[in-house]
């Protein structure tokens, strides 16, 4: 059976991408007949980095787009305080400056290498259901039937509301200018920036390609009538940079302009029989942090890859942890947006004097910028269920799988959307792997099991970032989090094949 994927933003392209590398047929529609050139979008995460590994596309992003090095907090030309960025333990381990455009076109050209096309000018209408399918009409009346669908057609999603699922959340009351400008010179800081005025956040934030080049974003709340579509004008942008950003700051040229207003929500479920939500669908958010396109990646992932193992044999109730995990991500990302969102918009001058206190204060604590860097990467994510071990050193069952060098390459290059990874640290019960020469991974039912021992890790490394110096097994998903931790290769095996779908019996 088929997939079909509704919107070819990166959400339900790289979910295309996961389907096609496992060799599903899938179909993306998407409702523009021109796709954009512009976006609201900007950073990848580390954790959206190393998935987007999974399916080939990290180093040509690396490429083309600018890594922060931190935020600064101004007033006017004088820095007030900064945090840096500390890179977590990542191959990826920066904030990637890419708008939302540049990285479509990379999900774009990628596809059409698979073998996908995408379907412009496809906007879905309507949504039935059937035990072994799902159909969906087009508006142009043509009726596309597949075994599933994924519905990554924005917040404002016609899916969603097809399924009657509700979008649990509110306006916010707030409104932003965003544009992408050319200044005449460099600003006075290094990439990033956020002035908190009486009128709201204002911030400025390098992108890639040329030094002059800069995204704004300006709070409009308080304005009492703003220009409609097309949005400012460089002479309204150039009054604001003036009377609440740096000085001596001057305008040369706007690329882009958009009004934002500010929505947040969460759909009430992911999944109605055949049909699930994922990205902007499924979650709306202002976008500070830099989360919502990252969210949206990760969503892509966890469902394409149950999805394809599905379609192999494995139990339909391996889709019911898509909605668990996932959904719960979002509610936890939707909060912390929103304490950042109130933070930032404070209007009073006592709160935000006591605001921009705590913030300096904040930049001085040994260990916060470590902190937040880690937070902002996604690199903390985790779905761990069930008893918590306290002792347990390494990774838990749920955990993101940490990177660690290898003689060959690293532990991350084993990994892959196509395949279960099991790691084998050296316990007594593996002869049959040992058999093996000792840097050669072998595939055992859909699942790649590769040998950490003196040989391969040589330092050590991987054994003590894994905890299992003494031996132990731990099998990683295709997306890259820990299926199974412990001693019995026979245990490990057994949930690789029940979620391959091999039947396989160990």
């Amino acid at each position: 059976m088929s997939v079909l994927v509704a919107g070819a933003g990166p959400t339900g392209m790289v979910a295309a991408l996961v389907l096609a590398a496992n060799g599903e047929v899938c179909r993306v529609l998407e409702r523009r007949t021109q796709l954009s050139g512009s976006s609201r979008a900007l950073g990848l995460q580390a954790r959206s980095m190393e998935l987007l590994a999974g399916i080939g596309l990290a180093e040509e992003i690396e490429r083309v787009a600018y890594r922060l090095s931190g935020a600064s907090m101004m007033r006017g030309d004088t820095e007030l305080s900064r945090f840096a960025w500390v890179p977590p333990q990542s191959p990826y381990p920066y904030t990637y400056v890419l708008p939302q455009s540049g990285l479509e076109d990379i999900l774009r050209d990628r596809l059409r290498t698979a073998g996908v096309e995408i379907e412009t000018g496809a906007p879905v209408q309507t949504v039935a259901q059937h035990d072994t399918a799902v159909e969906v009409t087009l508006a142009d009346g043509r009726v596309v039937q597949a075994g599933w669908l994924i519905g990554a057609d924005g917040s404002r999603s016609r899916v969603r509301e097809e399924l009657g699922i509700d979008l649990v959340g509110r306006d916010t009351g707030e409104t932003y200018y965003l544009a992408d400008i050319v200044l005449e010179a460099r600003p006075p800081f290094q990439d990033s920036a956020m002035w908190l005025g009486p009128a709201g956040p204002l911030m400025l934030m390098r992108l890639p390609g040329a030094a002059e080049l800069w995204r704004i974003f300006a709070d409009m709340t308080d304005a009492e009538s703003l220009d409609e579509p097309p949005g400012p004008s460089m002479a309204e942008l150039q009054a604001l940079l003036d009377e609440r950003g740096p000085s001596r700051t001057r305008i040369t040229e706007v690329r882009w302009t958009s009004i934002y207003r500010t929505r947040v929500g969460l759909a009430a479920a992911y999944r109605q029989g055949r049909a699930f939500l994922a990205g902007d669908a499924a979650h709306v958010f202002p976008p500070f942090g830099g989360q919502g396109m990252n969210l949206g990646i990760h969503d892509a992932v966890d469902l394409a890859w149950r999805l394809a193992r599905v379609e192999r044999g494995a139990p339909t109730d391996l889709l019911a942890a898509y909605e668990t995990e996932r959904r719960t991500v979002a509610a936890a990302t939707i909060r912390d947006v929103e304490s950042r969102r109130r933070l930032y918009a404070l209007r009073n001058p006592v709160a935000r004097s006591l605001r921009d206190a705590m913030l300096r204060y904040g930049s001085r604590i040994p260990g916060a910028a470590r902190q937040a860097s880690l937070q902002n990467s996604q690199l903390d994510i985790s779905y761990r269920r069930g008893r918590e071990w306290p002792y347990t050193r390494g990774p838990r069952d749920g955990d993101r799988a940490p990177d660690a060098p290898l003689t060959d390459g690293t532990v991350h290059d084993r990994f892959g959307v196509d395949h279960f990874t099991l790691l084998d640290f050296g316990a007594c019960d593996s002869d049959d792997m040992r058999n093996e020469a000792p840097d050669t991974p072998r595939s055992v039912g859909g699942t790649v099991e590769v040998r950490i021992d003196d040989e391969t890790d040589p330092t050590g490394s991987a054994r003590d970032r894994y905890g299992l110096r003494r031996g132990g097994y731990v099998l990683i998903r295709p997306d890259g989090y820990v299926a199974y931790r412990g001693s019995d290769l026979t245990e490990a095996r057994r949930v690789a094949a029940a979620c391959t779908g091999t039947g396989q019996t160990v």
